[in-house]
């Protein structure tokens, strides 16, 4: 963890102990969970929020999907998120310091991808949301605070177990998936955090809103 950073973890659980850290026990698919928290804990000369919280969903195509997986992930990816960035722009207003809003996006959102219909249309609707808060905050002259959304690659994470053992027959794209781990193409946790803290600390080495950990 970088020096200097006090980082409050928002899940519902929790197994990581470390001096800097702080854990929020909170369910970010309770509508009512979110939409109480506040952002109390302010850092001096900078704040950021870290949207990283996101599910795949059900794994299937169109027509056989699952109600309620397909409520939850648009809760989880959008929804909440969305509920967060509002609540940290109007808690954050009359802050000195800079705030940096910073989304864990997916390339998904932007390219269709067979069975993931639900999974896409989610990180779409967070990338737009958080594009349009950066031209509101820039409009209104609110100069202290830096939005991204950012895809970070596919990162070897529990997401891409999920996809691993999804059903090769409602996921087309299945075997191709399984062969990124079988030949090493998947990137690190680790190697996917250090870019994120690059975005970080220089906000201004990216200008744009959608940033791709792949092209640095």
């Amino acid at each position: 963890m970088a020096e200097g950073y006090i980082v409050y973890g928002l899940s519902r659980s929790n197994d990581w102990e470390q001096e800097n850290y702080r854990f929020v026990p909170i369910d970010l698919s309770n509508l009512e969970a979110v939409s109480r928290f506040r952002f109390n804990q302010l850092g001096e000369e900078l704040t950021v929020l870290v949207n990283n919280a996101g599910m795949i969903g059900d794994i299937s195509p169109v027509g056989l999907q699952d109600a309620e997986s397909i409520q939850k992930t648009h809760f989880v990816n959008t929804i909440a998120p969305q509920i967060l960035m509002n609540t940290f722009v109007r808690d954050t207003q009359d802050q000195k310091g800079k705030k940096h809003i910073l989304n864990i996006s997916s390339g998904a959102g932007k390219y269709p991808i067979d069975a993931w219909s639900v999974y896409c249309s989610s990180k779409a609707a967070l990338d737009l949301f958080a594009e349009t808060l950066k031209e509101e905050l820039q409009s209104r002259g609110e100069d202290s605070y830096t939005v991204h959304s950012v895809s970070p690659g596919v990162v070897d994470t529990q997401m891409q177990t999920e996809i691993r053992e999804a059903d090769p027959e409602l996921f087309l794209l299945s075997d191709k998936f399984r062969k990124l781990k079988t030949n090493q193409e998947l990137s690190s946790p680790i190697l996917a955090a250090d870019k994120l803290f690059q975005i970080i600390e220089n906000p201004s080495q990216f200008p744009e809103n959608l940033v791709s950990l792949r092209d640095f």
